[in-house]
Order: C-alpha cells, then sequence, then structure tokens
C-alpha cells in the first residue's frame, strides 16, 4: 500500500461511506452553476448583514436603558455634545422658542394616520445656536394645502426631554430637506446643515423629544420607535434559509446518474 495517492485512498473512503455516489456524476449546467455563483453569496451577505443590523439595535437598547437611568443633563449655551455622547440621555434646556421658524416633518405615521412631527428651534439662554425641539405629532388635515396650526408663542420656557437622532428616510430624494415656502415649512427629512443655512442661524444636529409631562406638546409616544432587533433576526435567517435551500437544489439536481456500462 505504500505510496498509493492520497486521492485514491480518499476515494475509496467514500465509496465505503457512500455506496451509491458511485454511480452519480456530478453535471450541474451552466445556467444553475451561474445562477448559484451569483445568487449564494447575495443570500449570505444579505443574512450576515441584517445579524449584524439586529446586533447594532441590540447595542443601541442597552445604551437606551443605560443612559435613561444617568442624571439629568442641562444643555448649552456653549455645552452641545457629540450625538454619540448624548444619545438618550434625559436634558433639560432654558430658552425662547422660535415661534415664526417651525419645521413640520412629513409622512409620520401614528395610529394609521398620517401627520407631521412639530419641530421649533429653541434658542438656548445666553448662545446664538438653536435646537430643534420635537413637540409631538399632528395629523394632517384632509387638504395638504391646509396645515396644523402649532403656534407656542416665544415667552422664556424650561423644557425637558430626551436626545435622540433625526428620523431617517428610506429614500433621499432631492430638496427633501429643504422646508416648502411660508411658515411652518414642510420637509420630507430634517438636515440640520441644510436648516442652519435656510434659517440663517446654527443648528445642533440631533433633536430633543418633548417629555411626555412637559406642556406644548402634541401626541408623544417615544418608546413606540424603539429598535427591534428581532425582525431583523427573522431576515436574516430568512436569506440564510434561501442560500441553504438554493444549494440544497443545486446539489439535488447536479448530481446525474451514471449511464449503465454495456454488457
Amino acid at each position: 500500500m505504500e505510496g498509493r495517492p492520497a486521492t485514491s485512498h480518499v476515494k475509496s473512503v467514500a465509496s465505503a461511506l457512500f455506496p451509491t455516489m458511485s454511480h452519480y456524476s456530478f453535471k450541474p449546467g451552466r445556467a444553475p452553476a451561474l445562477a448559484t455563483a451569483l445568487l449564494f453569496p447575495l443570500f449570505v451577505s444579505l443574512g450576515i448583514w441584517q445579524t449584524h443590523r439586529a446586533e447594532e439595535k441590540e447595542r443601541l437598547i442597552t445604551l437606551h436603558r443605560a443612559r435613561s437611568q444617568a442624571a439629568e443633563l442641562v444643555l448649552g449655551p456653549l455645552r452641545f455634545p457629540p450625538l454619540d455622547e448624548v444619545r438618550y440621555r434625559r436634558v433639560a434646556l432654558e430658552g425662547r422658542y422660535d415661534d415664526a421658524h417651525q419645521i413640520l416633518l412629513d409622512n409620520q405615521i401614528v395610529d394609521h394616520q398620517a401627520g407631521y412631527f412639530v419641530l421649533t428651534p429653541l434658542q438656548v439662554s445666553g448662545g446664538e445656536q438653536r435646537i430643534l425641539v420635537n413637540r409631538g405629532w399632528v395629523p394632517a388635515g384632509p387638504n395638504r394645502s391646509t396645515l396644523p396650526r402649532v403656534a407656542v408663542g416665544g415667552n422664556a420656557v424650561r423644557v425637558r426631554g430626551v436626545v435622540d437622532k433625526f428620523p431617517s428616510v428610506g429614500w433621499r430624494l432631492r430638496g427633501a430637506e429643504t422646508p416648502t415656502p411660508g411658515w411652518p415649512g414642510v420637509v420630507q427629512l430634517v438636515d440640520a446643515a441644510a436648516l442652519s443655512l435656510h434659517l440663517g442661524y446654527p443648528v445642533v444636529p440631533y433633536q430633543v423629544l418633548l417629555d411626555a409631562s412637559e406642556p406644548n406638546g402634541y401626541v408623544r409616544r417615544w418608546t413606540s420607535s424603539d429598535p427591534d432587533p428581532g425582525k431583523n433576526r427573522g431576515y436574516a435567517l430568512q436569506w440564510f434559509s434561501f442560500a441553504t435551500i438554493l444549494m440544497v437544489l443545486f446539489l439535488w439536481f447536479g448530481f446525474q446518474p451514471k449511464p449503465s456500462a454495456p454488457h
């Protein structure tokens, strides 16, 4: 047996374990091979991406729980840390609302009804920067040309809330961040840099979700927007299942019976 090729040994072991495989040859065909080569890595990569998204959301949930227990932080006039340092922190601010230049964030759904988030710039006492206070959700009327009344006045106020990023959108259309003519201005997404140029004063690149106990607010169900990693794990399982089924079918139909030897 010395000097016997290793491949021959492997084939003999495989034949012993799977005796019927010797009667088949693997001939998948070009089209199935090409489809599998394209789709299998795509399905696997999508499953991995959804898994990473679930892990990211779990980290955000952990961060949310930890920071919601932290002491209240006073913001302004010179204290506006980066978002990643203060997201989910309870904060307090003093200043005056810019009642004349409010923003309505469109396409916000509550109880299956379309409406707007009301974002009101607050000039923090002693500074020039404004921070957008999300005062909650208001329903849209039957006629989109008639906007809801959201006046709040310009008296000195002290507000409390939670810091968060602005809502994101799936597709960013050109000009979606530019307010419509007149006030309040309607936008499809919030871009602090674009608003700063439009309003003529610096806008902090995150929002404060007005606490439900604070006055001058509307519908505020902030806890309903918590991330759900379970959905992403379900999507990941789907993509991995597609990859598995694809490979099983590729192998199942790829093995063809060998033609019988002539007697």
